[in-house]
Formats: structure tokens, sequence, C-alpha cells
């Protein structure tokens, strides 16, 4: 047969509905299937959240080393298959914790003067009191090493320059230690007994400790050259 225009018109409309029956239905199937994603998405995070607030839950009634998991799947009321499916151990739950809470407590403003950024740690710390207590006050080992690493990384490199002039007869590893193991100490004191004290006067405190007072005044009259 020979093809007219009119009949090759009809075939390229025919076409064309055809590609836009095949377009409207991926389309739709497309939909649905991100819906569907959606969905699934949504009870992963719902099921995760529950998880993890049990989880903080416990911390603060037992204690992390007196919950289990048990306890955690109870309180989230899912099944042990569902919590290993999110969570291989407690422990990963821990280093979620100590991620989320140390990457929102040790961010910095970069005009923030030193005093002024431990401050915002030390009121930081205290503000989240309810998850940290008991890991900072039982000595938890992952958690101390965790905020010792924060501490090094944050802390003591803004004061490294100070210390190595207040102090030039210290090698710098105990310098260091002394960051770290001061601010923890502090901080433990504050939360348990000082907290009649602002956390300006706590960082002066914390400060005092690591750099005389009387350095600094030394430095203030030398002459300038």
């Amino acid at each position: 047969d020979l093809w007219t225009p009119c009949s090759l018109s009809l075939s390229t409309k025919t076409q064309r509905k055809d590609r836009s029956k095949i377009s409207a239905l991926f389309s739709s199937e497309q939909f649905a299937s991100n819906v569907h994603m959606t969905n699934i998405d949504r009870r992963i995070s719902k099921t995760k959240k529950a998880i993890y607030q049990a989880f903080l839950q416990f911390l603060n009634e037992k204690g992390y080393e007196s919950t289990t998991v048990q306890d955690i799947i109870n309180l989230a009321d899912v099944g042990r298959s569902t919590f290993y499916c999110h969570y291989e151990s407690k422990e990963l739950l821990l280093d979620e914790l100590c991620r989320h809470l140390f990457h929102h407590i040790f961010e910095r403003e970069e005009s923030i003067s030193t005093e002024d950024y431990l401050a915002h740690l030390f009121l930081h710390f205290q503000k989240n009191q309810d998850h940290i207590t008991s890991l900072l006050f039982s000595k938890n080992d992952y958690f101390l090493r965790q905020l010792h690493k924060e501490l090094e990384h944050h802390v003591y490199s803004v004061l490294a320059d100070k210390l190595k002039k207040a102090h030039p007869s210290l090698p710098p590893s105990y310098l260091q230690h002394l960051v770290m193991s001061n601010f923890i100490e502090t901080l433990t004191w504050w939360l348990k007994k000082g907290q009649d004290f602002t956390d300006q006067e706590v960082v002066q405190f914390y400060l005092d400790l690591l750099i005389p007072k009387n350095w600094i005044q030394s430095r203030a009259q030398l002459p300038y050259f």
C-alpha cells in the first residue's frame, strides 16, 4: 500500500499518543515508587528515633554500663532484628550521641574570642548535661576518648602558644594533657557542685589554673618594640 500524507499524519499521531501513554504510565509508576520510598524512609527515621530516644532515657536513668539492648528494644517497642538493622550494638548508639553532641558543642564562630568560646563550651555542656553527666561522672572510656580528641583539636590549639610561653620548661605533651584533663575536671566540678558560678567565672577559674595571672600581668608591662 502507498503511504498517503493523511495516513502518515494519522500514524504519527498514534505514535505520539502511545508515547504519551507510556510516559504517563512511567511517571505514575515513578510517583508511586517515590511515595513508597518516602513512606519507607519515614518509617525508618521514626524507628531510629524511637531507638535513640530510648537509649537516651536509659542513659539518664541507669547509666550506659547498666543499659542493655533488651532495655532499649522494650522501651522503643521494636524487635531485636529491627534494632540490629539500624545499630550493630549499643556502642554505635553511643558513637552517634558523641558525634552529634560534639559537632554541636564545639562548633565555633570565627570572630569569637578564646574566653567567649570556652564559655560557650561550658554553657553548652551544661545545657546538654542530661545526655552527658552519666558518661562524664562514670568516666566512660569511649566518651572520654572522643572528648579528648575534640579538646585537643579545638581547645589546646587556641591555648598552646600562651601556654608554651607561660611554661617554657614544660614539654608540650604535658601542657596538652593539662589542658584536657583540667577542662574535664573543671566541667565535672561545675556540673556537680559549682553551678552557683556563671560560665564566665568557670572559664576564668580554668584559665587561672593554666596561665598564671602574674605571667599575664608581666606580659602586659613589657615595652612594645
